[in-house]
């Protein structure tokens, strides 16, 4: 990490450092620009790379391993039913693909000779002289970093239900790719993409899984076709769907978490699990940047 120098006035400073914030980053040193870019997290590569797109891909590939292992004596291998599943070593590969990719990333920043600013950036007001001040904070200390442009790359961050809080019951994206083992059962909430690829997941390795999905079908951005063969799949693989269905309370107990929902035809339903993952969609990343709306753009103010 590059230490912030108040003399230096970079041609664009990038406040964010995933696949948005670090390409652009990079394009901008490709054309000749002094660049600096503002991470408030320890590594580089944003949700998409630590908990996101990538690992659970990773994950998708070992669920996936795992269920043709289960039908090994069909495409005769023998000797394989009694396996077991290594959840630490799962987690471990996972991990260590994550850090690769961290690496390249760092050494793309030297190999363009990027700045990369630990800490969270802060926007301080319109461009003085047409130059603008960014706040950055890191471990209670605060500089400054002065550039010509401000990009903001900040990202999204997973919406929750009104008065959840994530913990080691009620699961964000964040939670469940740091789960000690698989757990016996999972109640999702939305089924869109992160919902249904989580299911998948859990479902392969054992976990009996229920999704909820408000909306009157599977991955309802998706095409119809797509939805319904999804569903068909689910269905088959012995995961309970419900779609259609509002919930109405989420309650921890003793054993883990109660979701009382209403089905599409009105009727009232309750579900416990031991886990309960919320994947009802994302929603911009812009809380604390020191942003304030005119019209229908997002300016620089306090």
């Amino acid at each position: 990490m590059a230490e912030t120098n108040p003399e230096t006035i970079y041609d664009v400073a990038v406040i964010g450092g995933g696949p948005a914030g670090y390409t652009a980053a990079i394009r901008g040193a490709e054309y000749g620009l002094k660049v600096a870019l503002i991470d408030a997290s320890p590594k580089l590569g944003g949700t998409c790379l630590h908990v996101g797109c990538i690992p659970t891909k990773a994950l998708l590939f070992n669920a996936e391993l795992w269920d043709y292992l289960k039908e090994a004596d069909e495409f005769g291998i023998k000797g394989v039913a009694a396996r077991s599943l290594d959840w630490t070593a799962v987690l471990a590969r996972k991990n260590g693909i994550i850090a690769k990719h961290v690496k390249g990333l760092e050494f793309l920043m030297k190999k363009h000779k990027i700045a990369v600013i630990a800490g969270f950036g802060r926007l301080t007001g319109p461009a003085q002289g047409g130059v603008h001040t960014v706040e950055v904070e890191s471990n209670g200390q605060k500089s400054a970093v002065k550039a010509k442009n401000v990009m903001l790359a900040t990202g999204s961050e997973a919406k929750l239900l009104p008065g959840l809080k994530a913990d080691e019951t009620i699961l964000t994206n964040i939670e469940i790719l740091s789960l000690s083992a698989p757990p016996k059962s999972l109640i999702v909430i939305g089924a869109g993409a992160v919902g249904v690829e989580f299911a998948s997941i859990f479902r392969s390795f054992g976990t009996e899984v229920t999704i909820l999905e408000f909306l009157p079908r599977m991955v309802p951005v998706e095409d119809e076709e797509l939805s319904k063969e999804l569903a068909r799949v689910f269905r088959k693989r012995g995961i309970e769907t419900s779609t259609g269905a509002k919930v109405e309370k989420v309650e921890k107990t003793a054993d883990g978490v109660k979701v009382s929902y209403t089905d599409a035809n009105g009727n009232a339903q309750v579900k416990e699990a031991e886990k309960v993952l919320v994947a009802v969609g994302r929603g911009p990343l812009t809380q604390g940047f020191a942003l304030k709306r005119r019209r229908s753009n997002w300016s620089a103010g306090l």
